[in-house]
């Protein structure tokens, strides 16, 4: 490639290159307008590295973990990750990860380094979750520079272990809570039919959903009560102040087949809504999809170009309600019925438990709460419960007296 050169033209300054030739053609490179000739060299400098670097504004065996973070962050995270994890990695990069590593070369950063920092995070009261999600992103980021950027060729954080550490009674009893039935009778009492937290917390219940997936059901094309089922098609999330129908965690579509119970209840949420929109008329708000799958509401009487949908929780008068509307009832639940560990991830862990209580197949859960694997299913959210323990005694006792017989 040509050397940068810079000359001055009329007032200003311009660098320029010869490039590539195309097609056997001359391909000069230029920019002008620049007020000084100091001004043009360093424009033109960083232009002719970008260049030689195929557009790559850096060398991947000078880069700094700091820019690499940034890097990782720009061009795999907010166009491959939700929101949420984007908005979780950007504070840990910020927080933890540059304050520890970013001065280094990218090259430079070893198992042995990442182990101390890990070790430390725990020194310093860190809860384990976050210690092992801060891990997590950071491995995430060297995976990526291995492949498909071929920056590193193997991932340091192999092999660095979390440390044991010991969990806060208040918070395994939070974790593991599971909502028994007696529980649950007295917040469906609190809030039963006719409350907007009703529907929420039943499909919670009968269906195992998360809350994002609850709270993004469309009732009119996400129930085919012909077949008795309801398609996981997305999960409603914020993102910058703004709610927007986004794949579900993982991308677990799915189709969940409803018990009578619960079909009926929807049936009866539906014929109320429809009720709703006649009483409050021009006055009821109607909800709407975009092309760029946020959400709009307006009143009964404005057309605008988007498809309705019918969000599964809603005011009286058709006034989306969100995850967040769902803290407002997980307060009243722990300071006014007395279940101080009750919160919206409860109901799923209690869903998939009930199931294996009762029989149901590893395989037949997993698929139920969308997990990718059994194991997930298993370690995260179905408990060893005394019922569990209960049956184990029996199933043995009942295996060994038949065997005594024989």
């Amino acid at each position: 490639m040509g050397e940068l050169r810079t000359r001055k033209r009329g007032k200003n300054w311009e660098w320029s290159f010869e490039g590539a030739k195309i097609n056997g053609k001359r391909n000069p490179i230029s920019k002008g307008g620049y007020r000084t000739k100091a001004d043009a060299v360093a424009a033109g400098t960083q232009a002719k590295a970008e260049y030689d670097n195929a557009g790559r504004i850096f060398f991947p065996s000078e880069i700094s973990i700091s820019d690499y973070m940034d890097y990782w962050y720009e061009n795999h995270v907010k166009k491959h990750l939700a929101y949420n994890t984007q908005t979780d990695y950007e504070a840990k990069i910020r927080i933890h990860i540059k304050p520890a590593f970013g001065k280094y070369k990218l090259s430079s950063l070893e198992p042995d380094i990442i182990q101390k920092w890990v070790d430390d995070m725990k020194m310093h009261g860190y809860a384990k979750s976050m210690v092992q999600n801060t891990l997590k992103c950071l491995s995430g980021a060297m995976e990526y520079a291995i492949r498909p950027c071929k920056y590193i060729k193997t991932n340091p954080c192999e092999g660095v272990r979390i440390p044991k550490m010991a969990q806060p009674e208040h918070q395994k009893a939070h974790m593991e809570y599971i909502c028994v039935w007696e529980d649950y009778k007295k917040i469906i009492e609190r809030f039963g039919q006719g409350s907007s937290f009703y529907l929420p917390i039943v499909t919670g219940y009968h269906l195992g959903t998360r809350i994002g997936e609850t709270y993004g059901f469309d009732l009119l094309s996400d129930i085919d009560f012909d077949k008795h089922t309801l398609t996981v098609n997305h999960q409603l999330q914020k993102e910058n102040k703004k709610w927007y129908y986004r794949p579900p965690k993982y991308e677990s579509y799915r189709t969940i087949e409803m018990d009578p119970l619960y079909e009926k209840i929807l049936k009866d949420e539906i014929l109320q809504r429809k009720k709703n929109m006649m009483r409050y008329g021009n006055y009821f708000l109607k909800t709407y999809l975009m092309p760029d799958q946020s959400i709009v509401q307006v009143p009964a009487d404005v057309q605008i170009a988007g498809k309705e949908i019918m969000p599964l929780s809603t005011r009286e008068n058709g006034e989306l309600l969100t995850p967040e509307s769902f803290k407002y009832c997980a307060r009243v639940i722990h300071n006014e019925l007395g279940i101080p560990y009750f919160h919206s991830h409860s109901l799923r862990h209690t869903h998939g438990t009930i199931l294996a209580e009762n029989g149901a197949s590893p395989k037949t859960v997993m698929e139920r709460l969308g997990h990718k694997n059994s194991r997930t299913t298993f370690e995260r959210y179905i408990f060893n419960t005394k019922k569990m323990k209960d049956d184990a005694v029996s199933i043995f006792t009942e295996a060994i007296e038949q065997s005594a017989y024989r």
